[in-house]
Parts: C-alpha cells; sequence; structure tokens
C-alpha cells in the first residue's frame, strides 16, 4: 500500500510566510524519508479571501479522498482545524504520526508496499 502522508499543524493565525515555510520544510523531509505522496495544505492554493470554513471544508475533502495518514505539527494542539484533522484520521483508522517522533515513520516506510493488500477478502 502506497503511504499517503498529510501534513496537520496550525495555519490559521500565523504569518503566512512563517507557515509556508513550516510545511515545506516538513514535506522535504518525508520525501527525504520515502514517502510516496505527501499532501501539504500549504499548497492547495486556497485564497486568503476563503473563509475558515471554507479552507477546511477544501483540507477535509483532499485529507479523506488522498491521505491514508497524517502527521501532526507540534503546534496542532493549538489549531482547531488541526485538532479537527486529528480527530478524522483516528476515527477512521489512519496512521498518525507526530512530528517529534519519526522512529515509527521511518518503520512504516521500511516496510510500505511489502505487505499483501488484504482489504478486499473476507472475515469467515
Amino acid at each position: 500500500m502506497e503511504l499517503s502522508v498529510y501534513i496537520s499543524g496550525k495555519i490559521s493565525g500565523e504569518e503566512h510566510e512563517a507557515c509556508k515555510k513550516k510545511f515545506a520544510s516538513m514535506e522535504a523531509k518525508l520525501k527525504k524519508l520515502g514517502v510516496d505522496t505527501v499532501i501539504n495544505p500549504m499548497n492547495m492554493g486556497i485564497p486568503e479571501t476563503w473563509t475558515w470554513n471554507d479552507a477546511m471544508e477544501l483540507c477535509m475533502k483532499v485529507l479523506k479522498e488522498k491521505a491514508n495518514s497524517i502527521i501532526m505539527l507540534n503546534d496542532w494542539i493549538s489549531s482547531n482545524g488541526a485538532m479537527k484533522e486529528y480527530y478524522h484520521a483516528r476515527n477512521y483508522g489512519y496512521r498518525i504520526f507526530m512530528e517529534d517522533d519519526t522512529e515509527e515513520l521511518v518503520k512504516v516506510i521500511a516496510h510500505s508496499g511489502k505487505w499483501i493488500d488484504t482489504s478486499h477478502l473476507e472475515i469467515p
């Protein structure tokens, strides 16, 4: 199974350029580690004129449709949007990684694509 990681962290109320840098740094780190697909919400082209609800609607749609795991930046706990993304990921069985603990992520990447997909099999 291909690993598709959504980056989640505080955006609202933050300085735009600092936010772009913070998310880009994590994106580069994940790609260097070998993550197949990295989803950076700062690259979604969300206009600054959008409301928070509009932006979150797009972010949640992308998270639901494109990701199978999420990495939480250290500031996620102070963000309503990131908390919403975290609880969706938790409730729907996504793999959840924390910014400061990439050891588990490295282990998953090492096995990514090497496990047999058994999702089509029925439990007797």
